[in-house]
């Protein structure tokens, strides 16, 4: 008798495992093939509210050959707000950041002394024209450096989505042209994957991975003002960005959540001087961004706030 319920007890343990089993990887297939549809959908009259955290590592070697290494911590709270919608579902948004906190950690006598009084309470933004799948057509500014910093360090981040459902495991490459104040204009290149679904804080995510990259020169010349002695003739930089990173997009919502990015900037320079000698130097930054929801502000004024991880 005992062994019967034992055998019993046994082939109903296994029918359990085995049901358990098929509801997983049941489950575990109906995400991967599941496709979505990644697209922006905010409306007119929203607005956005970002924090954004920048941890900056920067390494120095200068012309004597002497290396400086130092941090660069800052946060920003950034609003986007959705203007307006034409008849091609093009938004226009505006883009403000105002910064918050502002630390220099170790930074060498030569960096404090050249550098500006602290920015906190500093404000700057700019309009993008932005398509419905991401593509961003337009920053319209008064300052070129401005346009040029988006294209450097966030274009790459921004993906233009495919325009048809996609499942995770889909990947896709994104060039788009970049134009630089004091040089040739250059190509980017960003490669991007549905990594997966995620679930961030209510919201149903895509996880998109992506990693791209630039590179670009120079050349600046100093203006001899009021005939002064100038300290060099000219300078070429050569530099070399690369952007790495992950984005979390309520495909549902039709929004960015949250976003992780890392920035790396290689500058070579070229001093060329008076008596004809060439003096290089070389400098390495890496901004660890973090970019997260804190609200959102609907169009009938109600706001809903969130504490994302």
């Amino acid at each position: 008798m005992k062994i019967a319920d034992n055998l019993k007890m046994i082939i109903s343990r296994r029918y359990q495992l085995m049901i358990s089993l098929l509801l997983v990887f049941g489950c575990s297939e109906r995400e991967t093939t599941k496709k979505v549809l990644l697209e922006f959908k905010q409306q007119p009259g929203e607005k956005y509210v970002y924090n954004v955290v920048d941890s900056v590592e920067w390494e120095i070697e200068d012309v004597d050959k002497k290396r400086h290494t130092f941090q660069h911590l800052q946060e920003q709270h950034s609003e986007m707000v959705i203007e307006v919608i034409d008849s091609a579902l093009v938004r226009s948004l505006t883009m403000t950041f105002l910064v918050t906190k502002d630390t220099m950690l170790n930074a060498p006598e030569f960096v404090l002394k050249r550098r500006r009084p602290s920015m906190i309470g500093r404000e700057f933004g700019f309009i993008l024209r932005m398509c419905q799948n991401g593509e961003v057509i337009k920053v319209v500014t008064e300052d070129p450096k401005v346009a040029f910093e988006f294209d450097r360090s966030y274009k790459p981040s921004q993906p233009v989505f495919p325009d048809h459902a996609v499942s995770p495991g889909y990947a896709w490459t994104q060039n788009f042209s970049v134009e630089v104040p004091r040089g040739n204009p250059t190509v980017a290149t960003t490669e991007y994957r549905f990594n997966s679904f995620a679930k961030i804080d209510r919201f149903d995510c895509a996880l998109i991975d992506f990693k791209g990259g630039f590179e670009y020169e120079e050349c600046y010349q100093p203006e001899n003002k009021e005939n002064k002695p100038v300290e060099f003739l000219l300078r070429k930089y050569n530099s070399q960005i690369s952007s790495e990173g992950q984005i979390f997009f309520a495909y549902r919502e039709g929004f960015m959540v949250k976003r992780f990015n890392l920035i790396t900037s290689t500058v070579r320079t070229t001093t060329y001087t008076k008596d004809k000698t060439e003096k290089q130097s070389h400098m390495v930054y890496k901004d660890h961004e973090t970019i997260t929801l804190a609200e959102i502000h609907g169009r009938d004024q109600d706001v809903i706030t969130y504490r994302i991880p």
